[in-house]
């Protein structure tokens, strides 16, 4: 509040300051980040930020202190955090139920040229995937399959009481399509442990491919498949 007193009316918290003050990270750093629509300069503890071009949808409050939207937040951490730091800060804003990918496409068709928009949308790639279909996925996958010469698995078949996607007897092995929407719940966490385990109980090994790998990575993907298939004919010698 300080830092904001400091720079006047229209200050905003923003960069890494506003990312911890949403909750996006545990430590805050120094200097505190402030964003003013006019020139400035930093002062001691207080680092400022000159952007001309912000929205009126980019100011926000939260904890009674104006602070930098999410959308605007996350574009400006975007041009200053490291990859990893930046995913680990939309993974906490989506956790919270703060994550709005449509509002950041507007941010990013209206500020183009912002140093953060290119990295922001590439770290924002795994929640865009939509539209993913079990029938759309399987006729995916089994031409991903057909095109690396491996040889077609039975589909949609009943294994110890358990519907699996696609099912080599002879290896015991078992691939299923998975996708974000079908797993947003305490009670199909549970189920998915449960049906792990008691089909590991019968000796039936089974991974999971998401639809975002199968599309962007089809030839990886039916790469690690041949892997467990061959290392499922020819086990080690104990």
């Amino acid at each position: 509040m300080a830092a904001v007193l400091f720079r006047g009316d229209g200050a905003l918290i923003s960069y890494q300051s506003a990312i911890w003050l949403w909750g996006f990270e545990k430590k805050l750093e120094i200097p505190i980040n402030v964003s003013v629509r006019w020139r400035g300069h930093g002062q001691g503890a207080i680092g400022l930020h000159h952007c001309p071009a912000l929205r009126d949808e980019d100011f926000a409050m939260t904890e009674r202190l104006p602070v930098t939207s999410v959308p605007r937040t996350l574009l400006d951490y975007a041009s200053t955090a490291e990859q990893y730091r930046l995913e680990l800060a939309i993974d906490r804003a989506d956790r919270l139920d703060l994550l709005d990918p449509a509002a950041i496409d507007r941010i990013l068709d209206d500020v183009q040229g912002h140093q953060g928009c290119r990295r922001l949308e590439k770290a924002l790639t795994i929640y865009r995937e939509n539209g993913f279909t079990r029938s759309g996925g399987e006729k995916k996958m089994l031409a991903v399959l057909a095109d690396a010469g491996i040889r077609r698995p039975a589909v949609n078949n009943y294994i110890e009481g358990y519907e699996l996607d696609f099912y080599w007897e002879d290896e015991g092995f078992a691939v299923e399509l998975d996708s974000w929407e079908h797993h947003r719940s305490r009670r199909s966490f549970e189920e998915d442990r449960k049906r792990q385990e008691n089909l590991t109980m019968a000796g039936i090994e089974t991974i999971r491919i998401t639809g975002t790998r199968l599309k962007h990575e089809p030839d990886r993907v039916a790469s690690r498949i041949a892997e467990h298939l061959d290392r499922r004919s020819h086990p080690k010698a104990a």
